[in-house]
């Protein structure tokens, strides 16, 4: 309770509180509960002393010396506090609705559940300080030093807080929603479940900064944003994003499987399993939601998965599909092109190179791909419509009815043989329209242009029933030696999931 000899001092003035403070720097004074609402004690040596409830409202202690003061549960709205020294101090639970702190000192200072909404913290010093359940709903906290601070659970609503520095910050679970971050220094934060619904972004400096798929960043306003600090790698380099395009690149999606290929890439592999990944999970979508390179090098492909697949079991399915396929690979690959193991993995290497993949894919003019794909529809109809059309068996390249005797097992019975040829020529005849527009002449080519055919079929229900149903019951083995096609080997082996259609 308060010591009510101390309250009296305190009520004689500052010169005389601090006068009586300095003579007796031992005792800790105690004014728990006292009320001193209004009371102008501006300057006032305080430091240490027990404040906890008092009621302290509309008091002027500007400049005051409050270092490790105890004001826990204290009444302190629309107090004047600015450039007030509170390191260290316990205002754990304390009401500062409407408070004024502009460059008040908060260096370590608990403010766990404290009320603080409304009140104007700019330029303030919170570096470190614990607002753990903090309540600054439209509080000012522009300029404001924010680094290391933890405001986990902080209710931050609307608040203002353009060029906060927020560096190392834990904003985990924090409420950000409408609040103005203009400009603000998010580097290193930790924003695991935080909501910045509506929250304005532009200018931000996000080098490093943690999210998943839990963070909202749904409706953020946002012209652009630095990946380094000191404005450094502004993104996008010219201009501003279009409307939404910003949640678009950054809110992550809810159920994320995150492959990471550290010595590059074979992309056959990686198709054949995604495909043999997607056919397990039936009906459940399967998509590629991100291709990254890595700082260290590696490449990160994200696949998004239904939120009721587990995560792990779709990884260590997708890898072990993945390592099995490179096996055959690999002994086909030396096969074919008689290479050293060396050079298959400087092959892979060169695959996981973003920009060559989306060079040699926008490398193609949209009228030379649109013609491309009106041809191979064109095919797929000829395919659908005249099943027994013997005039699609010419090819500059070989005819399967030429090496028919040579590849078809004895077994089979005429009808057997007779569809295989069938089938046979209409993808010969899909790869030669294929090869007239786009080059085919290194594994990396005949994967992109396997892996857009693939793509064009996925979204050609007519042409996937036709896949299905063509290749059901098909020997593939057999139908590669019949085509005897480099590109129709590679094509095949990723159609092979189709055959569970």
């Amino acid at each position: 309770m308060t010591n009510e000899e101390h309250l009296a001092l305190l009520r004689q003035g500052v010169e005389a509180w601090n006068a009586w403070k300095a003579n007796h720097p031992d005792i800790r004074p105690n004014l728990s509960f006292a009320t001193g609402k209004g009371i102008i004690i501006r300057g006032a040596k305080l430091s240490g002393v027990d404040l906890s409830r008092a009621n302290l409202s509309r008091a002027d202690l500007s400049k005051a010396d409050l270092i490790g003061a105890n004001l826990s549960e204290a009444y302190l709205s629309e107090a004047y506090l600015s450039q007030a020294d509170l390191i260290g101090a316990n205002l754990k639970n304390a009401d500062l609705r409407n408070a004024d702190l502009i460059s008040a000192n908060l260096i370590a200072t608990n403010l766990s559940n404290t009320y603080l909404s409304g009140a104007d913290l700019s330029k303030a010093n919170l570096s470190g300080a614990d607002l753990v359940g903090a309540k600054l709903i439209g509080a000012k906290l522009s300029g404001t030093n924010l680094s290391g601070a933890n405001l986990k659970d902080a209710n931050l609503s609307g608040a203002h807080l353009v060029g906060a520095n927020l560096k190392g910050a834990n904003l985990r679970e924090a409420n950000f929603s409408q609040a103005n971050l203009s400009g603000a220094n998010l580097q290193r934060t930790k924003a695991l479940k935080a909501n910045f619904n509506k929250a304005t972004f532009t200018g931000v400096c996000l080098e490093d900064w943690q999210t998943n798929s839990r963070t909202d960043m749904s409706e953020v306003i946002c012209d652009y944003i630095y990946l380094q600090a000191n404005g450094k790698d502004r993104c996008p380099s010219q201009g501003k994003f279009a409307l939404g395009e910003f949640t678009r690149l950054f809110q992550k999606p809810l159920e994320t499987v995150n492959l990471i290929f550290r010595n590059g890439i074979d992309w056959q592999a990686f198709f054949i399993a995604f495909q043999k990944l997607s056919t397990q999970l039936g009906n459940n979508p399967l998509s590629i939601q991100a291709i990254e390179n890595q700082n260290d090098g590696s490449l990160l492909i994200r696949l998004k998965i239904p939120p009721d697949v587990s995560k792990t079991d779709a990884e260590l399915y997708f890898k072990e599909e993945y390592d099995g396929e490179l096996k055959g690979i690999d002994k086909d690959y030396r096969y074919q092109l008689q290479v050293k193991y060396e050079q298959v993995a400087t092959y892979r290497q060169q695959s996981s190179d973003l920009t060559e993949i989306v060079k040699r894919i926008a490398g193609r003019t949209i009228n030379v791909e649109a013609r491309t794909w009106i041809e191979v529809d064109s095919v797929a109809e000829e395919c659908q419509d005249n099943p027994s059309d013997d005039s699609m068996g010419s090819s500059a390249i070989g005819n399967p009815r030429d090496t028919a005797q040579l590849s078809i097992p004895a077994n089979y019975t005429p009808e057997q043989k007779h569809n295989l040829i069938e089938i046979a020529t209409k993808i010969l005849k899909l790869i030669q329209q294929i090869e007239q527009h786009y080059p085919t002449n290194t594994p990396l080519e005949k994967q992109i242009v396997v892996m857009e055919v693939i793509k064009r079929i996925e979204n050609n229900s007519r042409l996937k029933s036709w896949v299905a149903k063509e290749l059901r019951d098909v020997n593939i083995d057999t139908l590669k030696k019949l085509i005897d096609h480099p590109l129709g080997t590679v094509l095949l082996t990723a159609l092979e999931g189709y055959q569970d259609i």
